[in-house]
């Protein structure tokens, strides 16, 4: 790959066109992450600087490793690196809860900043939005990260337009990560026009739908007792099958096109015009030679109208439960 670099929104960020995410350095698909680590230098040593982790990836197991995995990046060439880490979920009750007050976000991004191993990270984002804060305090509050220096740029994400409105009230939103796919399209109707109205740059995470058009993902196959696939709605029933169908019918056409359903899927998402820039996890150093091919496949546009027609009748995934606090008192 060549040193293309492109800006993320009106941010200042410099980044490649395609974003590595590490929630498989949590142990959430497999406790072997041994090669999700190895993939991850792979992608900067093919060109890629722009990776993203969060604390809810194993309660900072994943940012850990993405720091073991640049350590000597981090100690040698920062400047070269884009990291994004999230905040604003915690452990509670055996799962998740949405937490976005002050002093827990503090703790937060230091706590990520010392698994990281480095004194800034470039972007922080609010995980998921938590209405038990006022948006425009919590944007308040990760200004305050970019004044101390913690972090260059903050932003939010899984944010609706209306949220995002409300947090703008009190800092600037510099990034988004919205869920988009082929067979996820949902936030092409309000999110991503409001987002490139306003230069907020655009980050689609699972973008192979969590492996669903990797071609990883068989009729007939089952997922490791490890993987948290595992035991997922999104890979049961009905709408499951549903979205496998047109999944391998969007493998038909990747045939037609000479490359993988997971090739053609990254394509269709960066096609955008809104400049989205596709989040992947890597399993292996294969994967990104596989992404990286990705960025070169022009599709035209009568093929990038059947990916969207097709993947339109996808069912809409249900969205990751993440509780929201009940209010004191």
């Amino acid at each position: 790959m060549n040193d293309a670099r492109i800006e993320l929104g009106r941010s200042g960020l410099r980044v490649a066109p395609l974003c590595i995410g590490t929630w498989q350095l949590s142990g959430a698909w497999g406790r072997d992450t041994s090669q999700g680590a190895a993939a991850v230098r792979h992608a900067f040593d093919r060109g890629l600087n722009f990776f993203d982790t969060a604390y809810a990836y194993g309660w900072g197991s994943a940012e850990e490793g993405l720091g073991r995995a640049l350590a000597d990046l981090i100690r040698t060439r920062r400047d070269e690196l884009v990291i994004v880490t999230k905040g604003g979920v915690r452990p509670a009750n055996g799962g998740y809860e949405r937490n976005s007050d002050a002093p827990v976000l503090r703790g937060m991004i230091e706590n990520s900043l010392r698994l990281l191993g480095t004194d800034h990270v470039d972007l922080f984002l609010i995980h998921w939005p938590d209405p038990s804060v006022a948006f425009d305090d919590t944007a308040r509050v990760l200004e305050g990260f970019v004044r101390d220096g913690l972090a260059r740029r903050v932003g939010v994400s899984n944010f609706s337009v209306e949220q995002m409105n409300a947090f703008s009230a009190g800092g600037r939103i510099a990034a988004v990560q919205v869920p988009y796919c082929a067979v996820r399209q949902g936030v092409e109707r309000e999110v991503i026009p409001h987002c490139a109205a306003n230069g907020i740059g655009i980050m689609g995470h699972a973008a192979l739908a969590h492996g669903l058009l990797s071609g990883s993902v068989l009729r007939g196959g089952s997922f490791a007792s490890d993987d948290w696939r595992v035991n997922a709605r999104e890979f049961k029933g009905p709408d499951f099958e549903r979205r496998l169908t047109i999944a391998e019918a969007l493998a038909a056409i990747a045939a037609g096109q000479g490359c993988t359903l997971a090739e053609l899927s990254l394509a269709w998402v960066r096609a955008h015009p809104a400049g989205v820039i596709p989040v992947v996890g890597v399993q292996r150093p294969a994967d990104v030679d596989s992404c990286l091919r990705a960025l070169e496949l022009r599709l035209d546009d009568a093929v990038l109208q059947a990916i969207r027609s097709l993947g339109a009748q996808a069912p809409e995934p249900e969205s990751t439960t993440i509780a929201i606090r009940t209010p004191a008192g």
